[in-house]
């Protein structure tokens, strides 16, 4: 444990912590039996998510020696343990802090600098990177986080792309300007014939990851929010090759540049949509440098899984609920229930607040392309009572709402596909709200099953 500056104690303040927080809840299991690192791995992470959904350690992956952990953010008990909140208050908190920045605190020596290897020692392919999916190109990064400095105002920006290992120095990676911060500075240094210096952090506390996967202002520093995230700064190291600083407490860090004018064939991947993405040319990343902690745990992360789903979902509620409640000030909930598709639960006290709401949470973000609004005694959290809403309370004559041609989502082979958004108003009129009442069974609540089943 220790003292953020506000004098409240956390936890953990890196990967390894969580995890024994995870443990102590009841939240970790932990894989004894070998597993190997190509679909095996994935099959039982899978297998997992689908069933009990909780936290993975695989101690032995055949042929590595590195221990391998995943979703270690499966599920909203989990993400409120990183953010010390309880459930009901995760989209206070990060609605609390979004606008906060706490400095970093630079350190000379961190826990990632345990181990150096370079020159002939280095060679990606000693990591347990997994192959996911049954047509992937080959291994992937997935948790690995990128950071670099803004040149023209010294910030640190962290994003997650996808990184396919291609040699012992070698990765190629997705970085798509001007969408991703990082594919727009490395326009920049690539107009000028430069690399761009990249430190791959894998193996990261949550607060790491949630600035990594939410979209703050381009200039601002999102090592900073992940400080605000804390209550504390976050301690960084130097890079041992290039010009970045690194998180102190990160498992593993590969240094590196991505090169400029240079693309290759990279995909197909199994992405977060259930597809693959095709072939296409990616970027290049030159390995210079790996650090890690003794004892490292690499960490990845299965593309549309429960953990991955969490970090993407996260930071669009956030944005959908601010939209919203600037029109709709008695907004209760926003919910991602699947990709592109999103509930929110209002309090409705006229007419107009379901429309007012669909309109706003469709503009919060591109990739809002369903958007159904309910009221607030419907579980947001629970697709089957999202989808009794609609089937029980729209109208869909006058109650569904379909904006043409607007895309959703960017990727160029599905593009078609994704045109246009929809709204459902799946409210109750008002003058209707005692006739849709819904049932209760007294005492339900408290019921406890294995007090009545043997």
């Amino acid at each position: 444990m220790f003292q953020c500056e506000e004098g409240v104690y956390l936890k953990s303040k890196d990967l390894r912590g969580f995890i024994n927080e995870l443990d102590e809840a009841g939240e970790l299991l932990r894989v004894k039996r070998e597993v190997d690192p190509k679909f095996e791995l994935t099959a039982v992470l899978r297998k997992t998510q689908k069933t009990i959904n909780k936290a993975l350690l695989f101690n032995r992956i055949r042929g590595q020696m590195m221990p391998v952990v995943s979703n270690v953010l499966a599920s909203r008990k989990m993400v409120a343990m990183a953010l010390d909140t309880s459930q009901d208050k995760i989209m206070q908190k990060l609605v609390e802090r979004e606008n906060q920045r706490i400095p970093v605190k630079r350190v000379t020596y961190g826990p990632c600098k345990e181990v150096i290897e370079k020159g002939e020692e280095l060679d990606l392919t000693r990591l347990p990177i997994i192959t996911h999916c049954e047509k992937d190109a080959g291994p992937y990064i997935t948790a690995g986080v990128l950071v670099f400095k803004k040149d023209d105002v010294g910030k640190a920006n962290m994003s997650f792309n996808r990184m396919q290992l291609v040699s012992k120095r070698k990765l190629r990676a997705r970085m798509m300007p001007p969408f991703s911060h990082i594919g727009y500075y490395h326009k920049k240094a690539e107009e000028s014939g430069k690399p761009l210096q990249v430190a791959v952090c894998i193996g990261n506390h949550p607060h790491i990851m949630f600035a990594a996967s939410t979209r703050v202002p381009i200039e601002d520093d999102e090592l900073e929010f992940a400080g605000a995230l804390r209550g504390d700064s976050i301690e960084v190291v130097p890079c041992e090759t290039i010009d970045v600083d690194v998180p102190a407490d990160t498992e593993i860090v590969i240094e590196g540049k991505v090169l400029p004018n240079v693309r290759e064939e990279e995909g197909p991947f199994g992405e977060f949509t259930d597809s693959y993405v095709t072939v296409m040319k990616n970027h290049v990343f030159e390995a210079t440098a790996i650090t890690h902690r003794k004892n490292a745990i690499y960490q990845t992360i299965y593309a549309g899984g429960t953990e991955d789903l969490n970090l993407v979902g996260l930071p669009v509620e956030v944005d959908v609920y601010k939209a919203v409640k600037r029109y709709v000030p008695t907004v209760k909930n926003v919910r991602m229930v699947s990709p592109f598709n999103y509930a929110v639960s209002i309090k409705k006290e006229s007419e107009d607040n379901p429309k007012n709401a669909i309109l706003a949470a469709l503009a919060a973000r591109p990739v809002v392309k369903i958007c159904t609004v309910v009221d607030d005694d419907v579980n947001v959290d629970s697709a089957a009572d999202v989808s009794w809403a609609v089937s029980t309370r729209c109208r869909p004559d006058t109650g569904i709402y379909i904006i043409p041609t607007i895309p959703s989502y960017t990727r160029e082979d599905v593009r078609a596909v994704h045109q246009g958004k929809v709204g459902i108003d799946a409210t109750v009129p008002l003058e209707f709200k005692k006739t849709f009442e819904r049932r209760k069974v007294p005492g339900e609540e408290n019921i406890k099953l294995e007090d009545y089943l043997a």
